[in-house]
Formats: C-alpha cells, sequence, structure tokens
C-alpha cells in the first residue's frame, strides 16, 4: 500500500467510535472542557461482518484538544460555529474505518480494502430533549469515491463525574461507498466468490456513549454500539452477517493544571501568544534494532552510509505536572528531510506530537539535564525505503502514517560549559522513531515494524 492519510490526517486524534466521537466531561461538570489537550488510548472490539473474520480488536492512540470552536477529538477535527437559537454548523474531517485484508480470512483471498478520510458538514440543534443533527460527507481521498450522509439523535445525561449520551442514528451511503467495502470486482471474483456490485445502503444505528472522571484528569470511557445492515450488505458474498456491534474502552489524560496559562487566559490574552516556546534543530541516520533496545542499550553509533534526516520542531508548553509528577508537557510539531542514498528520491514528513521532560535530577542543579519522551503521529511524503514492505519481513503492508515516539536525553549548554549567556539552550542525543503498533493499529494499515534514527541535536528557549 503507498499511503494511508494525506498530511492533514495529521491533526486527527485517535480514535473512538467507527464515525462518531465522545464528548467529554469537563473537571467541575459534564459540559466538555475548553481550551484542554489530552492524550490517552482507545481499545475497540467488534464483530466482523466479513466471512471468517469473527471478532477483531483495535488500539488507538490519541491526542486531543477542545477549544471553544476549534476541535480534536477521536477520528475528527474540525471547527463549530457559534449557536444561535440552539443551531450551530460543524465542518470537520475524520478517518472512516472499514478496511479489510485478505491475511484476516481466506473468504478475502487476493482482496483488500483501506479506511479513508472524509470531509464533511454538520448541522445541529440542541435542546432539552437532546441534540438533533443532518451530516454529509465525502472522501478525500477517491478510495470509495462516494458520499455519506447522517441523521442522529442523541440524549445528554450528566452529573458531576459523569456523562451518559444514548444515540439512534440513520446512515446512508452511496453506491460506490457500498460497492467499495461490500462489493467484489470482477477481476477478484472466484467459484466461490462471484461478482457481485452493491447498491446504496441505509443503515441503522443504535447505542449509548458514556465517560466517568476519576481526580480530575482522568477520564474513562466506554461506548456500545450495533448497527443494522441494509439488505445490500446482507446479499454481498464476502459477508455472513446482517449487524456489527461494537464495544469500545477509552482513557484520557486532560492537562489541565497551566497555571500560568489559565492566568493568561483570565487577563482576555491568548496563552499561545505568551512564553514557553522552544525550538529544535538536529540531524542523524537510521539505526537497525527496536526502539526498546536502544532506549535500554544507550546505542549512539551512526553509520553515515545509511539514509539520514534533517528535522526542525517547534514546541510550546502546555503545563508544568503531568500526572502528579513534575514532568513538563509540550505540545511540538515538526518537519523533517529523509534523504535516502539513492534507494529513492529525497521526501518530507511532517509530525505532530506531545513530548514530557523530566528534569529533576539531584546534579541538575550543577548541569541542567532532562530526559524526554514524546508521543504522536508522523506523516511521510511517502513510506521510507527501510519502512517499505518489500524490506519489513512477514509484512504485507506499509503506510505513510505511523506512530511518532521520541526519546532524548540532553544537558544545558550554559552549566555545561559556564557560560550563562548560553543557558536557554540544551545539546541533546534523541531516537527518532515510527511504527505501526505491532500491527495492532488499523488507521496505520496494521502494520507491523518500524524505523529508527539516531540524531543529535540543539534546542534553545525562545523568551517573549
Amino acid at each position: 500500500m503507498k499511503a494511508t492519510l494525506p498530511l492533514t490526517a495529521l491533526c486527527i486524534g485517535i480514535v473512538t467510535a467507527s464515525t462518531h466521537t465522545f464528548a467529554t466531561p469537563s473537571s467541575s461538570n459534564a459540559e466538555p472542557s475548553t481550551g484542554v489537550w489530552s492524550m490517552g488510548m482507545t481499545t475497540r472490539s467488534f464483530s466482523s461482518p466479513y466471512q471468517d473474520e469473527g471478532l477483531r480488536n483495535d488500539f488507538i492512540p490519541e491526542i486531543n484538544y477542545q477549544g471553544e470552536q476549534w476541535y480534536i477529538d477521536g477520528t475528527q477535527a474540525g471547527w463549530r460555529s457559534e449557536k444561535h437559537d440552539g443551531f450551530y454548523l460543524n465542518a470537520f474531517s475524520r478517518y472512516r474505518f472499514g478496511s479489510y485484508s485478505e491475511k484476516n480470512s481466506d473468504a478475502l483471498a487476493g482482496m483488500r480494502r483501506l479506511g479513508t478520510l472524509e470531509a464533511g458538514a454538520k448541522l445541529v440543534f440542541e435542546s432539552e430533549l437532546g441534540e438533533l443533527s443532518v451530516a454529509a460527507s465525502h472522501d478525500t481521498l477517491n478510495r470509495h469515491q462516494g458520499w455519506s450522509s447522517t441523521v442522529e439523535w442523541r440524549g445528554d445525561w450528566h452529573a458531576d463525574s459523569w456523562k451518559l449520551e444514548p444515540f439512534v442514528a440513520v446512515d446512508y451511503d452511496s453506491a460506490e461507498v457500498n460497492n467499495y467495502f461490500f462489493g467484489v470486482e470482477n477481476d477478484e471474483a472466484n467459484p466461490d466468490r462471484p461478482a457481485y456490485r452493491a447498491d446504496s445502503a441505509i443503515n441503522y444505528r443504535l447505542g449509548v456513549d458514556s465517560w466517568y472522571r476519576l481526580g480530575g484528569p482522568h477520564l474513562f470511557g466506554a461506548g456500545l454500539s450495533h448497527t443494522f445492515y441494509d439488505t445490500s450488505v446482507e446479499q454481498s458474498p464476502i459477508t455472513d452477517a446482517s449487524g456489527r456491534s461494537e464495544l469500545r474502552l477509552s482513557y484520557r489524560y486532560e492537562f489541565i493544571n497551566n497555571r500560568a496559562a489559565q492566568a493568561v487566559a483570565k487577563a482576555g490574552e491568548s496563552p499561545w501568544l505568551k512564553g514557553d516556546w522552544e525550538w529544535r534543530l538536529a540531524g542523524g541516520y537510521i539505526k537497525d534494532g527496536n526502539f526498546i533496545e536502544m532506549i535500554y542499550l544507550n546505542n549512539m553509533a551512526v553509520d553515515t552510509e545509511k539514509t539520514a534526516l534533517v528535522s526542525a520542531f517547534l514546541s510550546k508548553k502546555i503545563t508544568e505536572r503531568t500526572f502528579d509528577l513534575p514532568i513538563q508537557m509540550h505540545i511540538t510539531g515538526g518537519l523533517v528531510r529523509h534523504f535516502e542514498k539513492n534507494l529513492q528520491s529525497d521526501f518530507n514528513e511532517y509530525v505532530f506530537a506531545l513530548k514530557g521532560y523530566f528534569s529533576e535530577f539531584p546534579w541538575s542543579h550543577i548541569i541542567e539535564t532532562r530526559v524526554g519522551f514524546g508521543y504522536g503521529f508522523s506523516y511521510g511524503d511517502k513510506v521510507s525505503f527501510e519502512e517499505s514492505a518489500s524490506v519489513m519481513e512477514d509484512n504485507i503492508n506499509d503506510s505513510r502514517l505511523l506512530q511518532y515516539l521520541d526519546y532524548s536525553w540532553d544537558v544545558n549548554i550554559g552549566d555545561l560549559f559556564r557560560a550563562p549567556s548560553a543557558k536557554h539552550c540544551y545539546l541533546g542525543y534523541s531516537i527518532h522513531h515510527r511504527s505501526g503498533i505491532f500491527s495492532k493499529a488499523e488507521i496505520y494499515n496494521n502494520v507491523d515494524g518500524g524505523s529508527n534514527w539516531n540524531t543529535f541535536y540543539v534546542q534553545c528557549k525562545v523568551n517573549n
């Protein structure tokens, strides 16, 4: 596979439901938090409608943001207008699940379908009886080349620490969408699997989403839903079910203790325009071995004959403490240039991540030392040579979008060289990592394996 998502998908935090996301309660009541970042994960277990697939499981990391209008929430990212008489408009992009691979079932031999990125708009009306919405979306990657629409009612039952949202929905998929996921093309047909062209479909969906807040920043979510399929889905030769059930379990940690940002916000100014910015320039080479081994063995060797990269990152501190520990958390974004040494053409990579720094070591008052760990998403203009399915053994997939991890150590240059003018800069080493989470994530095309680069960097604080 050549790609899973375009660059715009980097703004999508990852996952809760198949096409819908949870609304999370804030620390004081059941309304969504405003201006708050969070990190977490979701596991999905669902009954597959495809023959012999049975129960499938999916693990997805996530980064979320809830602003007054802009948001990143599960599989969706977008913008909400202000409310007028209970109405508001929501423009969004979202990842649509539904992929399958021949490795999942003998009945799918020679067949493969991919999820896609859809974009659309939703008109919402809120009342005491709940939320009624009408949405329409289309495929931005031209995979199913169709469009979908949804009419949904969603309730809102909540107290200080919990939120419960029952919902009922009617989903319409155009013939192009339905045929992509459930049709059989002529060149895919065999004696046991005749060619089949699916018509448009109207599916019915009901379920409940819930969140429970424990100890302020900790959010635990659960969702249960069932979809009743149209007869055009049931009649497909590659399906053996009339519906699909799904269970989702989620955890999120909200960064709600940034006192400096809260003080600036109360003063009516944007905290993003104030201090706590840092930039980083790095460079390094690909390194064989897995991420965990490289951390424990601290193997910082480089081979200049291997493929290389240089990168530039900009980050903003969003909190002083994480998990009640003195770990500063930053939101960071980076541009990476890969040099493929004539194995293929050079290309760009784009990173969006959270990164935490711990610096309270016993010797930090002499030479400030930081250890950092980053967690996020990486998208490449192409798949690197080392990540291609032809190089990774026993892996039939590759993906432009992969999980990003960053492990680093750095020391304060001013302390190291006794130069007070350089105390705002650090010299360090980091591992630049991309992987598919052991083939457990559909959004990464179930890639098994990854790549690591040993890099060295200079990082400096920007004082506003």
